[in-house]
């Protein structure tokens, strides 16, 4: 018996003091990164590359979390965000009219967080306030630019092109100069218990450069349902 007296006493020890909201839970949400993208100009007449800029990016995504841990909760999360803009390039010889593009990022973040404060809601039955961070990892596509339309062309921006020929490579070119970076984030955010479901509403920093354009970090904000067990 004295074997099992220890493991019992560490469980009781460290086991949380309240009932926590699941053991653990999977769910979707729907995401919004608030950025902005300049429209930008590539070169110089007669060979010149223009894009359009963009507001805000949207997608959603999908999380498993842990809220039965002694001290800490976890979450890991799967999401992507998107949206489009146009862009056309000349030269002397051809002309690619404006193009349908876009923007996407895929990213995967595994947050450690806590508990700040908890109330209870009626109807809810309970509520609390989370914070905590932790470490992502993207995969982005590139702006539009004449590196991209060079290679596009075998090297050769003077050359003439046929559109449909170009826009079909475009797809290929994404995949292979996609844009990989990681870095950390930090989360606060409100989740509410109703049954076995749980609300959640989260704002999150992430610093991780050039997932977005030109930046060293983005903000987004998300909320979704969990299934909780």
């Amino acid at each position: 018996m004295k074997r099992f007296l220890v493991p019992v006493l560490v469980f009781i020890v460290l086991a949380p003091t309240e009932k926590a909201f699941s053991l653990f839970g999977v769910g979707a949400y729907y995401v919004s990164d608030p950025i902005s993208v300049a429209e930008g100009t590539d070169g110089t007449a007669p060979i010149m590359l223009v894009r359009n800029g963009f507001d805000g990016a949207r997608g959603g995504g999908l999380f498993i979390y842990v809220d039965a841990l002694p001290f800490i909760d976890l979450e890991a999360n799967i999401e992507t965000g998107f949206n489009k803009y146009q862009f056309e390039f000349d030269n002397a010889i051809s002309e690619l009219p404006p193009v349908d593009f876009g923007w996407a990022r895929v990213s995967t973040y595994l947050t450690a967080r806590k508990k700040v404060v908890g109330f209870g809601v009626p109807v809810l039955g309970g509520a609390r306030i989370n914070a905590g961070g932790g470490y992502n990892f993207h995969s982005s596509t590139p702006l539009a630019d004449l590196d991209m339309v060079k290679e596009l062309l075998g090297g050769n921006l003077t050359a003439s092109f046929e559109a449909d020929d170009l826009e079909d490579n475009l797809v290929d070119y994404l995949k292979e100069n996609k844009i990989d970076g990681s870095g950390f984030h930090l989360q606060a955010g409100i989740q509410a218990k109703l049954l076995t479901l749980n609300l959640f509403v989260n704002y999150r920093l992430t610093f991780a450069k050039d997932v977005v354009p030109d930046e060293s970090s983005f903000s987004s904000l998300w909320a979704g349902l969990a299934f909780g067990m």
